[in-house]
């Protein structure tokens, strides 16, 4: 890492390896060229294998899936590592420099990312249409609502009104998804509620009306699930990927609810870090950094590249060339009287055995001009056998290949013994640990439950999922605990697999039972079955038990059999003549040495191979290692960067909303890694202190809808509006509407020029009523939701204020009087709260939080009572008229019939022509407020209760 260091400027601000390597707003596709860049000047070769193989993770966006797609990725890796030459240099110094003039073509890089850069318009959401959706019914009717995208759209309904159902119908729409429901446990049945259970055909539509931002053609996208639970997606404006489009919008920023604020700052800082790189337009970059790590993981790469294995094959050779070059330093000495002083002179040592044997004259003649490697010993000893004949020098000649055989295995391997009681206790506490897990079907419930409560972080974490009963303990602990075991059953396994193949014991057995000498026809051979079971993971401790009785056999044997041998030789010795003797034992020792150099050749090359294999994959280990490190600090100074440029606009509108310029948040990744941190740098005062631990939740909840709005300003995706639903349910009415005011004046397109689209629904009365005051003001579209859902149709007031009247009327002409009703009652408030605002009525401080029951005698009251003071002043410009009517006939038959039922509920006991009556006195009353312009049936509403 010191080129990486040496780039840093002062304080690490200018000329940083995030200059360097990402090139600007280009999106990861651009980028990776300078960073692969980069990583040739670490090692070339290694950068062209991660080049080449780069795209195998590319689609991998989720951790399960880069955990799949890990294996194929190096796998392939070790396909092209094992292809690789072996006189690729180590050092990847000098391979920086390398070129490979066997190579065609560079392969191309990836020029897609996960999640590219939009390219093309953003989009406003101009309107809403909902039919057969959760709580909104609407048969035949669909709910509609028009959003202006110059306008802050606000959006208020009671509770119980249809609100949720609106927000959850974007989630359906936008993320294939309600998360609310989503969260249910199975048996729950959570997607039968998706559809309006009262809809006759079972069926949801929802359609989007998308406006470009670059003045083209709105586009029109219909969601709709079939009864039958299949969900489609259409456009009536033939737009070539409506999925693809509706996939686009789903960004972090785009549906913003009260519990996504509060998770930001509740949130643990790992899992703030890596939520908020999407919000701050990073999450291609966070992506690929944690695609890096999963194939740098140590564990998974010693598994993926079977290390462990190699590196027993290395232990292997390393002990075969041993073993072969003490046997031929033996048969070398007996044959040249000579020692070996310097290996490093191999390649002498053939001749030198040739040329000891052709001293002898009835062996010069068959040895002349060979090499040890092609020498016919069999020639050899037919030559001593002409010179000497008789069955007894076959036979010794036999026994002397023979006892060459046993003496490479005579010597009893204490070791090995040893190694074998080392196994059987191994096995022991192994089958001990495997008992206490309590099985293989119990390790996939936990499995299932970990998922589980990584998906639900909502979770009660004192309930069991699967059976809802209490639990003491948390069931994240509980489960956390169970699997650490598995695991360790699973890493006892692999290790037990090591210990057997690697063990002294198994090589002894091995060697034994590969010995003819000692071999009996009802012999089983327990080597290959033991080695067989223990890279199965089947190895018990009978089979151990039955193998070390069986090595106790062999080394008996082995003993008899040398002794047998030995006086067989000793025998034959005494017949024959002792110099044909000396020179048959010669050529015996000699034509064992060939063998024996032959072993230690191939061992050698062996050797030589599996360890440049394992120091390719130690250096493809080392590389991706430092491509991790590269990359993880040009992310974060990104990152820091990003967050540094968001600082000011956060720290202001948190200063504005909560009127608190002496707490100034902070938010920063301090290291490489992915944590984020959520601080105070001033807390009256004090310096860097826990956010988390000393605001309160409206404060918390400040600090992250500021950071949020902030992030998502300064994107450049798809979307180009918020949906907020009750995002201020935890601040009190004067910092709801400093939030607003900042949303107006600091975010809106277009008081800000770049600025976004707002869509915020509430049910807050308080904040209704400062809706209601800036719905008369430019920039600003209030609407408010009336109606009885789940049976009877939602409305909204920006679509047709009497249309609440007509499905009302509709109701009661059917004789639904309980339906009506509810209707009767919102087109009331509707009307009233219009009359206040058309000729500005002064009404009670109080009003925006008295009792909701009580609401239209409160306003009613309030009009009777504005009018009669005006009157007495003689300043009204009601007609004698409408001031009769009003006082005497509307607002008395109004209260009789309707007002003093309303807060009891017992209106849905009159008869429907009884509130069709009331439907009437209702609108007569607010003809009393209005004038007919130009005599023709044209009434508007006078200015005020004194002016036309």
């Amino acid at each position: 890492m010191t080129e990486v260091t040496r780039e840093l400027g002062p304080g690490g601000t200018r000329n940083s390896l995030s200059d360097v390597i990402f090139s600007g707003a280009v999106g990861l596709s651009a980028d990776l060229i300078a960073y692969l860049k980069r990583l040739e000047s670490i090692d070339a070769p290694m950068a062209e294998i991660f080049k080449t193989n780069l795209g195998i993770l590319q689609t991998a966006a989720t951790e399960d899936s880069r955990k799949s797609l890990r294996p194929k990725f190096n796998a392939s890796v070790r396909e092209a590592l094992n292809r690789m030459p072996t006189t690729t240099p180590a050092d990847p110094a000098a391979s920086a420099n390398s070129t490979n003039p066997g190579a065609a073509a560079s392969p191309q890089i990836p020029t897609t990312s996960p999640n590219p850069p939009v390219s093309g318009p953003r989009f406003f959401l101009s309107q809403l249409s909902v039919e057969g959706f959760r709580g909104i019914k609407n048969e035949g009717t669909p709910l509609v609502l028009k959003f202006d995208a110059s306008s802050v759209n606000s959006v208020f309904a009671q509770n119980g009104t249809g609100k949720s159902s609106l927000y959850e119908a974007l989630q359906y729409a936008i993320q294939g998804s309600v998360p609310r429901l989503a969260s249910m446990q199975a048996n729950e049945n959570s997607d039968s509620y998706l559809a309006n259970l009262f809809h006759s055909k079972g069926e949801a539509t929802i359609k989007l009306t998308l406006a470009p931002d670059d003045g083209t053609a709105n586009v029109e996208i219909e969601v709709k699930r079939s009864a039958s639970g299949q969900r489609t997606v259409t456009s009536a404006t033939n737009h070539p990927d409506p999925n693809g489009l509706l996939k686009s919008l789903d960004q972090d920023f785009t549906l913003l609810d009260y519990s996504t604020f509060t998770r930001f700052i509740e949130d643990t800082a790992l899992n703030r870090g890596r939520s908020f790189s999407s919000l701050l337009g990073l999450s291609d970059y966070a992506n690929f950094r944690r695609m890096i790590k999963t194939v740098e993981n140590t564990q998974t790469f010693r598994s993926d590249f079977a290390i462990a294995e190699a590196e027993g094959s290395k232990r292997h050779h390393q002990q075969g060339v041993q073993g072969s070059f003490d046997r031929f330093s033996r048969f070398y000495t007996e044959v040249t009287g000579q020692e070996i002083t310097d290996v490093s002179k191999s390649g002498e040592w053939g001749p030198d055995l040739v040329h000891s044997l052709r001293g002898v004259p009835l062996l010069h003649d068959a040895l002349e001009g060979k090499a040890l490697a092609v020498v016919d010993f069999t020639q050899l000893r037919d030559e001593v056998l002409k010179a000497e004949g008789g069955p007894d020098r076959k036979r010794l000649e036999a026994l002397l290949d023979q006892r060459v055989l046993l003496a490479a295995v005579e010597a009893q391997d204490s070791a090995a013994e040893q190694s074998g009681k080392d196994l059987s206790v191994a096995i022991v506490d192994h089958e001990a640990l495997v008992s206490s897990t309590k099985g293989e079907h119990l390790h996939r419930l936990n499995t299932a439950a970990d998922q589980f409560l990584q998906s639900e972080t909502t979770w009660d974490p004192h309930v069991c999922p699967l059976c809802n009963s209490s639990l003491e303990d948390p069931i994240a602990q509980t489960v956390a605990s169970s699997l650490a075991g598995f695991k360790q059953v699973d890493d006892g396994r692999k290790a037990l697999r090591e210990k057997v193949l690697e063990s002294s014991f198994l090589r002894r057995l091995t060697k034994l039972e590969g010995l003819s000498a000692l071999r009996l026809s009802e012999d089983q051979e327990q080597a290959v079955a033991l080695r067989t079971a223990a890279i199965a993971g089947t190895i018990t401790l009978e089979s151990v038990t039955n193998a070390r009785d069986r090595l106790t056999v062999l080394e008996s044997r082995l003993t008899s059999k040398v002794s047998e041998v030995d006086r067989s030789i000793a025998d034959l010795e005494k017949k024959i003549p002792p110099s044909l003797v000396s020179l048959t034992a010669q050529i015996s020792a000699a034509k064992s040495a060939q063998s024996a150099l032959q072993d230690y050749i191939t061992s050698t090359t062996e050797l030589q191979s599996v360890t440049t294999t394992l120091s390719l994959y130690e250096r493809w280990k080392s590389f991706i290692g430092q491509a991790l490190s590269v990359f993880s600090l040009a992310e974060s100074e990104l990152s820091n960067r990003t967050l540094l440029g968001l600082r000011t606009e956060y720290q202001q509108m948190f200063a504005e909303v909560m009127s608190a310029g002496d707490i100034v948040p902070e938010l920063a990744r301090p290291g490489t890694d992915e944590h984020m941190t959520v601080e105070l740098s001033s807390f009256h005062g004090k310096q860097n202190v826990s956010a988390r631990a000393l605001l309160s939740e409206s404060y918390r909840n400040a600090l992250a809808i500021s950071v949020f709005l902030s992030a998502a300003a300064g994107h450049t995706k798809a979307p180009r509006f918020i949906v907020l639903d009750d995002a201020t349910s935890s601040f009190d009415s004067g910092h709801q509407f400093h939030l607003m005011e900042q949303i107006r004046t600091r975010f809106q397109y277009p008081a800000r020029p770049d600025g976004l689209q707002f869509i915020m629904f509430s049910h807050d009365v308080a904040l209704e009523k400062y809706f209601d005051r800036l719905d008369a003001e430019p920039g600003w579209n209030h609407q408010k939701l009336q109606g009885w859902p789940p049976m009877t149709p939602v409305t909204a007031h920006g679509q047709n204020p009497d249309r609440l009247r007509a499905e009302a009327e509709r109701f009661l002409l059917a004789g639904q009087t309980q339906e009506g009703s509810g209707l009767i009652r919102q087109y009331l408030e509707f009307v009233l709260q219009q009359i206040i605002k058309k000729v500005q009525v002064p009404v009670p401080l109080d009003l925006a939080v008295n009792d909701h029951s009580k609401m239209v005698s409160s306003c009613l009251d309030a009009i009777v009572y504005a009018v009669k003071i005006h009157e007495a002043a003689n300043q009204i410009v009601l007609t004698a008229q409408q001031i009769g009517d009003l006082k005497t006939r509307h607002a008395p038959s109004i209260i009789a019939n309707w007002v003093s039922h309303y807060g009891t509920s017992g209106a849905s006991s009159f008869s429907p022509a009884a509130l069709i009556g009331v439907l009437n006195a209702i609108d007569a009353m607010r003809r009393c407020f209005q004038y007919d312009s130009n005599g023709t049936g044209d009434w508007r509403f006078y200015k005020s209760l004194t002016k036309r």
